[in-house]
């Protein structure tokens, strides 16, 4: 036990000095992007859910912009009926900080229904972007998730996670130290093109990988650059624009899924996006 203690310790702490030496310089100063206040939840949604009467989302900030709460989620149903969810303005995320420190959650202001927190905790680094995110899983603790963020050129280049409580025997050869590595591309204008994500044994790939590719950009200013500590809109937030087509490669213990998704905007007489 102390040995597996020691190598996680060990595994950690070269991770966190790692990524203090990789933050080059911040990213481009997003505080100039529009505030986006309103979303048709229709609009990015991959299935479509059961509506209710007001189906926008709506968003709140600070007095420095930073986003503090997002009005609307999805109640989950059975897939029977052929829906991703009913929408209601009842749930909200909420994001609390407190200095460095981010908590993001969820609520239901609703007496008829909760819904799981989904909690997570974020870290922030003196240039206010993501250093490190914490992420329980409320059915196993061996299944929490520590990832640490590394930036190259003023854009995040990979994100490394960890599972501190996972088991792990360093005395059976065929046990090992189970990390992931996701490593971040982007064009000459500052668009995120494609992200590779492995599967770690013992800082060692495997086959086990999730490619993505964001292609069909439009030139329109990216109303999402502030919701990067949302992960629904984590993605879509590194980039200059808005993709308009996704597709995802995923090949894990020798099977292969591919899935692909697009999306057709409307755009104001500026060429900016119009999302409500």
């Amino acid at each position: 036990m102390k040995i597996k203690n020691l190598l996680y310790l060990l595994l950690i702490f070269c991770l966190a000095i790692s990524c203090s030496n990789r933050e080059d310089e911040p990213t481009k100063s997003v505080e100039n992007y529009p505030l986006l206040m309103k979303l048709d939840s229709r609009l990015l949604n991959i299935s479509a859910p059961i509506m209710l009467p007001d189906y926008n989302f709506y968003f709140e900030y600070d007095n420095a912009e930073k986003l503090t709460k997002k009005i609307g989620g999805f109640l989950s149903t059975s897939g029977s009926t052929g829906f991703g969810g009913i929408f209601s303005t009842e749930i909200y995320t909420n994001l609390l900080y407190q200095g460095d420190n981010v908590t993001v959650e969820d609520f239901s202001s609703s007496t008829n229904f909760t819904v799981p927190k989904n909690s997570k905790y974020f870290k922030l680094n003196s240039s206010n972007l993501i250093a490190e995110k914490e992420t329980p899983d409320p059915l196993s603790n061996y299944r929490y998730r520590k990832e640490f963020f590394y930036y190259k050129n003023g854009r995040l280049d990979e994100i490394k996670t960890t599972l501190p409580n996972a088991q792990y025997d360093p005395t059976d050869p065929n046990d090992y130290i189970e990390t992931y590595s996701e490593k971040f591309y982007y064009d000459s204008v500052g668009n995120l093109t494609e992200t590779e994500y492995f599967e770690l044994h013992n800082g060692i790939n495997t086959e086990n990988k999730r490619i993505r590719y964001f292609e069909d950009y439009d030139s329109s200013t990216n109303p999402f650059r502030k919701f990067t500590l949302l992960d629904e809109y984590f993605y879509r937030s590194l980039s200059k624009n808005n993709f308009r087509s996704y597709k995802e490669v995923k090949i894990w213990y020798g099977i292969t899924n591919v899935s692909q998704q697009s999306w057709e905007f409307n755009y104001d007489s500026k060429g900016n996006i119009i999302l409500n």
